[in-house]
C-alpha cells in the first residue's frame, strides 16, 4: 500500500540532528518499507523555516516539504492509501477523505508532559482539545509502548471524539464500535545509523569504565539537583561522560549540567547520527536517571531506546516502558534513584566484565526482538495488509 507518514519534527538528512518525533517517523518509514509497503515522508516546512529561512535544503531522496495547510492537497498528489501522522501538532490540518485510511500516531503522551513541565507548558484544555480531533479522525491508533494502551483507551473513549467523530466526520460513534481494537501496540521503531550494528558495541575497551549521558533535556525529564546516584558512580572511579546539546528549537529544558557531578567530562554536541551512535558505543553502558512523573512513567524515553537499539546496556534510574525492557532482557540495571544501596551495588556490577557480557548481549537482543523497525511494525503492517 502507498502510505504517507507525516513527522512532526525533522527527519535525517538535512544536516542537523534529529529528536525523538523525527527518529520515530524515520523507525515507520523503514519498518512499513520493509514490509512491503510503498512508504514516503513528510515533513513540516514552518520548522525547516525556522532553521533554514527562505534557505531550505534539499531534502533526502523519500522526503518531502510540505507546508501544514497544504497537506491534503499532498496526500492526493502522492495518492496515499494510509497517512500516518505523529502525535497531534499537525492534524487540524488533515480532514476525512475518500479512500485514506488515517492512522494517528500516539507517540507521547504530551498532555503529561505538559503537565510535568515546569511552567506549565500549553494550556491541558488546548491539547486535549487537537488530541480529541485527532483521534476522532483515526480509523486506528498506533501507541508506543504497552503501558499507554490503558492511557491511549481512556483518551478514546472521551465524548469530545466522539462529538468530532459524529460532527465533524461523519463516521459512526465510537459507542457502537469495538474501541479496542482500533488500538495498536507498535514500540519504539529505531533505524540504525548508516554502517553501524547493535554487534559494534563494545564499550571503552579500556582499564577504566565508561558511562554516558546524552540526549536533549526536557523540562519534564531533567533532575533540579545533584542525584547521589551519579554522584556514586563518580565516587567509585568511574568515568561519567555527558553529551548534552541544545535542541535545534532552543528548548528552555537545557540546564542538567549543574545537576551533574563536577567530575562529570563533557562533550560538546550535538553530533551527526551515525557519530552519536559511535559515541554511544564507546560506553561500557548509558545512564539514565530523572525525577520520577507519571509522564516517566508512561514514556517510551527515546535516548534510552536508542542506546538498547545500539547493543549498549542501560543504568535506568525510573519506572518506564524502557524498565520493562531492560528487566525482561537482562539488559542493564533498573532501580529507584534514591536507592544508595542499590547504586553502590551497581557500581560494583559495572565493573565486572562477565557481567556487564551479560548486559550487553540482553541490550543486543532488546535490539532485534522489540527496537528494530521491522519488529516492531510486524503487527501494524500486517492489519494494513489485510485492509487492502
Amino acid at each position: 500500500m502507498r502510505v504517507l507518514v507525516i513527522s512532526n519534527d525533522l527527519v535525517d538528512g538535512f544536516g542537523v540532528p534529529v529528536a525523538a518525533p523525527g527518529l520515530r517517523a524515520m523507525g515507520l518509514a523503514e519498518g512499513l518499507t520493509a514490509h512491503g509497503h510503498d512508504v514516503s515522508l513528510a515533513v513540516p516546512e514552518d520548522v525547516l523555516g525556522l532553521l533554514f529561512g527562505s534557505d531550505i535544503p534539499e531534502p533526502p531522496n523519500g522526503v518531502h516539504v510540505v507546508a501544514p495547510p497544504k497537506l491534503m492537497a499532498h496526500i492526493s498528489e502522492v495518492e496515499a492509501e494510509v497517512v500516518v501522522f505523529i502525535n497531534s501538532n499537525l492534524s487540524p490540518h488533515l480532514q476525512r477523505a475518500d479512500g485514506v485510511h488515517f492512522v494517528y500516531d500516539l507517540f507521547a503522551p504530551k498532555v503529561l508532559e505538559g503537565l510535568a513541565s515546569k511552567n506549565g507548558g500549553r494550556p491541558f484544555a488546548d491539547i486535549a482539545a487537537e488530541k480529541e480531533r485527532a483521534l476522532a479522525l483515526a480509523d486506528e491508533v498506533w501507541v508506543n509502548g504497552e503501558r499507554k494502551m490503558g492511557y491511549a483507551l481512556g483518551w478514546l473513549l472521551r465524548d469530545g471524539v466522539d462529538h468530532h467523530r459524529t460532527h465533524e466526520f461523519a463516521k459512526p460513534s465510537l459507542r457502537d464500535a469495538q474501541v479496542a481494537e482500533m488500538l495498536c501496540l507498535v514500540e519504539m521503531p529505531v533505524p540504525l545509523p548508516p554502517g553501524i550494528r547493535a554487534d559494534d558495541a563494545v564499550g571503552s575497551q579500556a582499564s577504566g569504565v565508561r558511562l554516558g549521558i546524552a540526549g536533549y533535556a526536557q523540562l519534564w525529564s531533567s533532575l533540579s539537583e545533584v542525584a547521589p546516584g551519579h554522584e556514586i558512580l563518580v565516587q567509585s572511579g568511574h568515568e561519567l561522560h555527558a553529551l548534552l546539546p541544545q535542541h535545534w528549537a532552543g528548548s528552555p529544558g537545557q540546564g542538567p549540567k549543574s545537576a551533574l557531578p563536577s567530575q562529570t567530562i563533557m562533550h560538546e554536541g550535538p553530533l551527526a547520527f551515525d557519530e552519536f551512535g559511535r559515541w554511544v558505543q564507546s560506553m561500557d553502558a548509558m545512564v539514565d536517571l530523572f525525577e520520577p512523573s507519571a509522564e516517566r512513567t508512561f514514556a517510551m524515553i527515546t535516548r534510552s531506546a536508542v542506546a538498547l537499539r545500539l547493543g549498549v546496556p542501560l543504568i535506568h534510574a525510573v519506572d518506564s516502558e524502557i524498565s520493562d525492557l531492560i528487566s525482561a532482557y537482562n539488559a542493564g540495571w533498573v532501580l529507584d534513584p534514591g536507592d544508595i544501596d542499590g547504586w553502590n551495588r551497581v557500581a560494583q556490577e559495572v565493573a565486572d566484565p562477565a557481567l556487564l557480557l551479560q548486559k550487553r548481549e540482553g541490550a543486543k537482543r532488546v535490539s532485534v526482538e522489540r527496537l528494530s523497525p521491522e519488529a516492531s511494525l510486524a503487527t501494524a503492517a500486517t492489519r494494513l495488509h489485510v485492509g487492502q
